[in-house]
């Protein structure tokens, strides 16, 4: 929607230039084009800032620029009147917080109602006919009253919306929050410890000693001792025959 509004206060320039091409008079155009900007200007940054001064700034000069089409004639002083008067009724936006959405599509509705005008007639002369809305140009009236309460629907759903996420957030806030606990502290009784005697343990002298360093005192006689007699063993089969040798082991 913001978009929209900074076209609008583009599209409103196109006033100043028909007063320029002489297709309308000059202070009109002026005048037309300024209240179209401004209405513009303010509905952006209401929109923007969430701020109740612009928007009453866009109401202000939306309601001026009605009482100046009103009027058809306009001068410095009626302009001036009608500056007080718009001021005055938009207050009642400023305290209720309207939105600037109805004012948007309005004039967006307005425009292109003119443009497609200014294309069929190729003439800029076309949009001086914004000066009898409210007279001849019944379209163009009926064509703003519709796209104003179609912004108004539209404002109203998005505030909807707005307010259901708001409820939303802060119910979860709700939740989130920590409840109080109370803990009642039961006083425990104090912990015995009690070490039990356990027999039939080796002693800490028998720990020390290592189980192979016995087993290799034991080995190491037994290994002399064969190979003794294995030398013993060697010396007598020395110098016998194979008959004699079996003869040994037969006896044996």
């Amino acid at each position: 929607m913001k978009k929209l509004d900074v076209l609008l206060m583009v599209l409103s320039v196109l006033f100043p230039v028909t007063g320029i091409m002489k297709q309308m008079p000059l202070q009109l155009s002026l005048y037309i084009g300024g209240l179209l900007f401004l209405t513009s200007f303010g509905s952006y940054h209401a929109k923007r800032m969430h701020s109740r001064i612009f928007s009453w700034v866009a109401y202000a000069a939306f309601i001026t620029l009605l009482l100046a089409i009103w009027n058809q004639y306009i001068t410095v002083d009626s302009l001036i009147a009608n500056a007080k008067i718009a001021a005055c009724i938009a207050v009642i936006p400023f305290l209720f917080r309207f939105r600037t959405y109805a004012i948007t599509l309005g004039l967006l509705a307005l425009w292109g109602a003119m443009l497609w005008d200014v294309k069929q007639i190729q003439s800029l002369a076309v949009l001086q006919r914004m000066m009898n809305l409210l007279t001849s140009e019944k379209l163009y009236l009926v064509i703003l009253v519709a796209g104003f309460l179609l912004g108004g629907l539209l404002a109203n759903a998005l505030h909807r919306d707005n307010n259901k996420q708001e409820k939303t957030n802060t119910f979860k806030q709700k939740k989130k929050r920590m409840r109080p606990t109370f803990k009642i502290r039961i006083p425990s009784l104090p912990r015995l410890k009690f070490k039990m005697l356990k027999f039939g343990k080796k002693s800490s002298k028998q720990r020390d000693t290592r189980p192979y360093e016995r087993n290799y005192e034991e080995q190491t006689p037994t290994y002399s001792a064969t190979q003794t007699e294995q030398h013993n063993d060697t010396g007598t089969v020395q110098g016998q025959t194979r008959m004699e040798r079996r003869k040994n082991r037969f006896n044996a």
